[in-house]
């Protein structure tokens, strides 16, 4: 198989599936010649798959490499450090700032192409670029302009990266029980505390959400009073800061990203955003971190179908190469078909967010020269954002689960092969496996969107699937038959579920499974449409997915929450 970094699943989207024009006369009011910016995206898109191709070939062999902490400084191993050389002499480590500030201003969607272009080609360096991209873009949204001006060139550059410091032992997923204390004195900011499991804590910048010394004890055990501070490690005078990295962990997989406890001794930070609401814009940037690892489980997946169905076609066994085996041709097709369902949900939701943001931009400004009136837009606005918060968790959960089985059974795949400690084969499994961790595991993102369903956040998503589904009746009446059954399956099981909110819970990987299936059996009707080579994929995915949905829809109907006494039982609670 070809390498295809570009791959035609990206060119199919980027061409086909998203709405430029109504996005870029959002944006702006200047007229933009569609064809030469859609030009200009594959170019960027195709050098960074040429630079990928360079990256993949010599991140292999030294997946083995270890981060170490040598005299208080983070020391990367040296292929991370090539392949970060590589993207910040192209130009491509932090794309999406503005242009004044040294960025290309691209859109989400190219950034979550890249990222799962990258993490394919080395995980490990996809988390410390994805990252600090990241937390440039809060910067750039919370920052003073004088921030902005002294920070944000020198991330465009790669000059410099950051990072984002919320854990504390008390505090993981539980940032109302953050004790980083943030106090303001003769009116510079200044920090006492500790953080740990930093991902590239060896950053020049540091994020870092703080609970603010004024309400400190009224505060506690919220995330009320939470301030985001941007703390550096150098000062703008040219002095070092007294910010300092104590620890590099030792991690079973992605052994090329500084994994950190980091320690702040009355270190100067600067505020981002507005006092005591660092909790809200930090959660721009966790938003953007789900999608970003959704991303990397993504690049996961691919890599690990790519390597196990090249041995498949090349490893003989009985006089046959393996792949014509039905069991290993039946596996590696259901590899293929989860990774483009998880693919085609990530797309679509990085898609709208871009959307969304153009629609901002416009309602920001004074202009009246779209089509859609004002009162019109900002009703979209509102039911867009609730969708993306909506979409956010199941993308995030859907792709690393997919990442992890995908990653499985190239392991099997490949035999007792995969098993060896030099194989790409197990490495790809053992960097999946923190996918479904971080940012949240698939366990919280699950009862996210269980809370978003709870505020309403489901039956507007159904009822433009509904809506959607009319239109792609006319190509595909038996799937989309299928689809709309399993629509009334989620209708029909959803009031029983949320009879009682532990029931609900204990059902809320069942129900995002559920919803997931029919949101993306619906997108990969209009890839089909797009591309014939994409039917037999969708049909096949709706086969398969709503007799899942079924029987879902069937085990939530047959149960109650005393199922958790069986289990109190089992467990000896």
């Amino acid at each position: 198989m070809s390498s295809e970094f570009f791959h035609k699943d990206i060119s199919i989207f980027l061409e086909k599936r998203v709405d430029w024009e109504g996005f870029f006369r959002l944006k702006s009011p200047e007229a933009v010649d569609l064809g030469e910016e859609l030009e200009t995206y594959k170019t960027v898109l195709s050098s960074l798959g040429d630079i990928c191709e360079d990256i993949e070939t010599d991140s292999k062999p030294a997946w083995h490499d270890e981060v170490v902490l040598k005299d208080g400084a983070v020391q990367k191993p040296a292929h991370i450090v090539a392949g970060y050389n590589r993207l910040r002499d192209a130009g491509l480590t932090c794309m999406m700032l503005k242009p004044e500030y040294g960025g290309y201003g691209l859109p989400n969607l190219l950034n979550i192409f890249y990222l799962e272009m990258l993490s394919r080609a080395d995980t490990s360096l996809m988390t410390i670029v994805g990252l600090s991209a990241g937390a440039a873009s809060d910067i750039q949204k919370y920052g003073s302009e004088e921030i902005k001006q002294r920070y944000l060139p020198k991330f465009a550059s790669g000059e410099i990266a950051g990072c984002m410091d919320l854990t504390e032992p008390q505090a993981g997923s539980d940032l109302g029980s953050i004790s980083t204390k943030a106090e303001l004195t003769d009116g510079r900011w200044f920090i006492d505390g500790g953080k740990i499991y930093i991902t590239n804590g060896g950053a020049e910048v540091h994020l870092v959400l703080a609970r603010d010394a004024e309400t400190f004890a009224q505060s506690k055990g919220t995330t009320n009073g939470l301030n985001l501070m941007l703390c550096p490690v150098t000062l703008p005078d040219g002095s070092k800061n007294t910010v300092s990295v104590s620890r590099v962990e030792e991690k079973m997989g992605l052994h090329g990203s500084p994994t950190c406890a980091v320690e702040f001794d009355h270190a100067e930070a600067f505020l981002l955003g507005e006092r005591g609401n660092g909790f809200r814009a930090m959660l721009d940037l966790m938003n953007a971190a789900r999608l970003g690892v959704a991303a990397q489980g993504l690049g996961i997946a691919e890599a690990a179908y790519r390597q196990a169905r090249a041995h498949a076609a090349d490893r003989v066994q009985f006089g046959i190469p393996i792949i014509q085996q039905p069991l290993i041709k039946s596996m590696l097709s259901q590899m293929a078909m989860e990774i483009e369902a998880a693919r085609a949900l990530l797309y679509r939701t990085a898609a709208l967010s871009d959307r969304m943001e153009a629609t901002e931009i416009y309602l920001a400004s004074d202009r009246e020269d779209y089509e859609t009136d004002r009162v019109t837009l900002q009703a979209e606005l509102e039911s867009g954002q609730q969708l993306l918060r909506f979409l956010t968790p199941l993308c995030k959960y859907l792709a690393t689960e997919v990442a992890n089985d995908v990653s499985r059974r190239g392991i099997q795949i490949h035999g007792g092969s995969g098993f060896m400690a030099e194989s790409s084969a197990a490495h790809y499994h053992v960097d999946s496996i923190i996918t479904t961790i971080y940012e949240g595991t698939s366990e919280i993102q699950a009862s996210f969107a269980l809370k978003e369903m709870g505020k309403g956040a489901l039956d507007p998503a159904l009822a433009s699937l509904v809506q959607d589904l009319k239109s792609l009746r006319k190509n595909h009446p038996e799937q989309v038959a299928q689809l709309n059954q399993g629509i009334a399956d989620i209708g029909n099981a959803l009031p029983t579920m949320l009879e009682d909110i532990s029931y609900a819970m204990l059902n809320s990987k069942r129900i995002c499974d559920m919803i997931i299936s029919v949101m993306v059996g619906t997108e990969l009707l209009f890839q089909a449409d797009a591309s014939e080579e994409k039917g037999a994929l969708a049909e096949a995915y709706i086969n398969r997915k709503m007799l899942e949905v079924e029987f879902n829809a069937k085990r939530i109907l047959s149960g109650d929450a005393t199922r958790l006494a069986r289990y109190d039982k089992i467990l000896g609670l």
